[in-house]
């Protein structure tokens, strides 16, 4: 029976591209001689099958939009499928077309699900509430994903992170006989995206449960979207190479230059020279070391080979394992003519009722599909958007649409496009709102020339992560990062960090601490459109390795605030004249304020008495106007005043139509205000 190892990718830190080390040599070395592979056979190339394999990405994000952070885009993965078949193809023109062979093996997006539905082969998961429990050894194990992401190890007192074979068991996975599962992470072992493993994999076929199917990080996937160190993403690659039953060309435990049986030993392909592990793209210590090897650790920018043996191995492991995947219909699609809505999303919760929704439209089919209509739907709201677009069959596009809603609900979306299309069930999706009061913290960054030395991270009280960024593309000292998060009340951390030492200062020459080079790299925080914080002064950029600001916030009950702007002015009086009449029975009142089922004078006499009001983030500022001075003192003529506190008549019959304030005395010295519609 063939023994199922799994190898762990390790990245070293260097500034361009981490390099990959392995971390289970001595857990492959316990493996017995008589249960490794045998030679396969031999396979014309020339003549051979093409295999075609489905493949389903599972991105665990942490909540972000579709497009953003760990919820990498629809057009990051499909560029992943593409630089796998440049790889495995040896497509002219590309990275793959190097000094080895084109193993006749390809992929596809999974287009049809295992219950014959059109599918785009992405699955999300929100990983921001995955956790590990158990006991090992009499102690309690508790890992959490959002803040060390998975590990491969599991059955330890210390996984440092949720096993993933727990995630895969938690989301699941599909037919493993029809499909190649390929699992996106946010970070493994606790590496924040960055340094240190960049993926695993089972080498050969794991069909227990879930287990089968590649570990990658979010950004190691494809060569375009939220990549790190360049555009030549090859982890996916080389990740499929041990899902295929390839071992790294050093092999494992004691690799040397010297091979006395190449059957047995190294990476057990025959012309695969032995090698050490190599990092650059020369040979480290064997003279003969074929560095342009996916299977070793080299640069991206010289990996693009596979064997011939190297094929053959995959080859056999392919058709012995699955088939050929010969019985799967996934690269199929169920019909030529449609399109849909294969993702929405609204970043939850918001303390805005103006937001953005991000939606994913798809064609599902073979023919082209052009020109589509979105209507966003929100109880009795409804708004359409027309986009020029032309998309292929598979392809897909994301677009953001702003809306606007008043009270927490379901936003619907529906998608027709110029062409008849054969189904339709897809055209239509729907997620939900959820308004809470809080306030919105902007975090805008302008890093300096080496952009991707910075990372950054929001803490809450309890050290848990909030939100993240950097690692951004080097060179992008000329563009401007911007990330919103809505806050309900803490205390918080923002830490920067610079990896080389001389935070946002493009040049120290002589690394006394003072910028000597800067090209206008600024940080800005605000909390409600209030700065908070603020980098910009050259004598401040070279802060080092590290930057931390703290600050409270506080959610303030916005009494008045019907649009949820953090201030009672006059659009919450517009927006309360439009809602008069309403009843809750019937309709959504977001303007009954005072929770009697109708919106009416009594409500919008809550928005009058505090208008002025600004709910800052820290402080509730009170502006009193005049119309809450005449609320106060009793020496205020009586009569009718407009909505602006100007003294209009004292006589009804003279009034022109509209809403007034009428002001009566009673017992001689108390004031009584209320709305007055003429």
């Amino acid at each position: 029976m063939k023994k199922l190892i799994t190898i762990l990718i390790v990245a070293l830190s260097t500034s361009i591209y981490a390099q990959e080390q392995c971390g289970t040599d001595a857990l492959m070395m316990g493996i017995p001689r008589n249960q490794r592979m045998m030679p396969p056979p031999e396979v014309d190339l020339d003549t051979a099958e093409v295999i075609t394999i489905p493949l389903v990405f599972h991105i665990v994000h942490l909540g972000e939009p579709i497009g953003e952070g760990t919820n990498i885009s629809d057009e990051q993965i499909q560029s992943s499928v593409d630089a796998l078949n440049e790889d495995f193809r040896k497509i002219e023109g590309t990275n793959g077309d190097g000094l080895g062979v084109d193993t006749k093996i390809e992929f596809c997006l999974a287009s049809r699900s295992p219950d014959n539905l059109p599918t785009t082969g992405i699955l999300r998961h929100d990983g921001s509430d995955l956790i590990y429990s158990d006991t090992f050894a009499g102690q309690s194990i508790y890992e959490e994903y959002v803040t060390t992401g998975v590990t491969s190890m599991s059955g330890f007192s210390n996984p440092n992170g949720v096993p993933a074979t727990h995630m895969k068991d938690v989301y699941g996975c599909w037919d493993l006989d029809d499909y190649l599962n390929i699992w996106v992470v946010s970070e493994i072992e606790g590496n924040n995206g960055g340094n240190g493993i960049q993926g695993f994999s089972y080498i050969g076929f794991n069909n227990i449960q879930c287990d089968g199917g590649p570990v990658v990080l979010y950004n190691r996937v494809g060569t375009i979207g939220n990549i790190k160190s360049g555009t030549l993403n090859r982890t996916v690659t080389h990740e499929l190479g041990h899902n295929f039953l390839l071992y790294h060309t050093f092999g494992f435990g004691g690799s040397s230059c010297t091979e006395t049986n190449c059957e047995t030993q190294g990476d057990q392909v025959c012309d695969t020279p032995p090698t050490t592990p190599n990092y650059g793209c020369s040979p480290n210590s064997c003279p003969d070391a074929q560095v342009n090897n996916y299977m070793d650790y080299t640069s991206p920018t010289c990996r693009n080979t596979f064997t011939q043996g190297q094929t053959e191995r995959m080859r056999n492991e392919i058709w012995t394992s699955k088939g050929g995947y010969t019985q799967s219909l996934g690269c199929i699609p169920v019909t030529d003519v449609d399109g849909g809505i294969s993702n929405m999303a609204i970043l939850n919760p918001n303390c805005n009722t103006t937001f953005d929704v991000t939606i994913t439209l798809a064609n599902f089919g073979i023919e082209e599909l052009t020109n589509p209509t979105i209507t966003l739907t929100n109880g009795s709201s409804q708004q359409t958007s027309d986009i020029e677009l032309s998309l292929l069959g598979g392809e897909t596009f994301t677009t953001t649409i702003e809306f606007t809603s008043l009270f927490s609900s379901t936003i619907e979306a529906d998608v027709v496009f110029e062409q008849s299309e054969d189904f339709i069930t897809n055209n239509t999706n729907s997620t939900d709102f959820i308004y809470e009061d809080g306030n919105t913290l902007k975090i805008e960054l302008s890093p300096d020339v080496w952009s991707n030395e910075l990372d950054w991270e929001l803490l809450d009280e309890d050290g848990e992560i909030v939100m993240f960024g950097g690692d951004y593309p080097v060179f992008s000292q000329d563009s401007t990062f911007v990330d919103e998060v809505c806050l309900f009340g803490s205390c918080y951390t923002f830490n920067l960090y610079d990896s080389n030492g001389d935070g946002m200062c493009s040049i120290d020459l002589d690394g006394d601490g003072n910028c000597d080079i800067f090209y206008d790299a600024f940080l800005r925080i605000t909390l409600n459109d209030e700065v908070i914080f603020e980098l910009t002064d050259v004598d401040d950029m070279d802060f080092g390795s590290q930057l931390t600001f703290e600050f409270c916030d506080e959610v303030v009950d916005c009494v008045g605030d019907v649009d949820g702007d953090n201030k009672v002015s006059v659009t919450d009086v517009m927006t309360m004249l439009s809602q008069i009449g309403c009843v809750q029975i019937q309709n959504p009142c977001p303007a009954d304020l005072n929770g009697d089922g109708v919106v009416n004078s009594d409500d919008l006499f809550i928005v009058l008495s505090n208008y002025g009001n600004n709910c800052s983030a820290a402080v509730l500022i009170e502006e009193f106007t005049e119309m809450n001075v005449m609320k106060v003192y009793s020496d205020v003529p009586v009569g009718f005043y407009d909505l602006s506190g100007r003294w209009v008549s004292s006589d009804e019959g003279t009034l022109r139509s509209g809403i007034y304030i009428l002001i009566e005395k009673r017992d001689g010295s108390v004031v009584q205000s209320k709305i007055f519609i003429q």
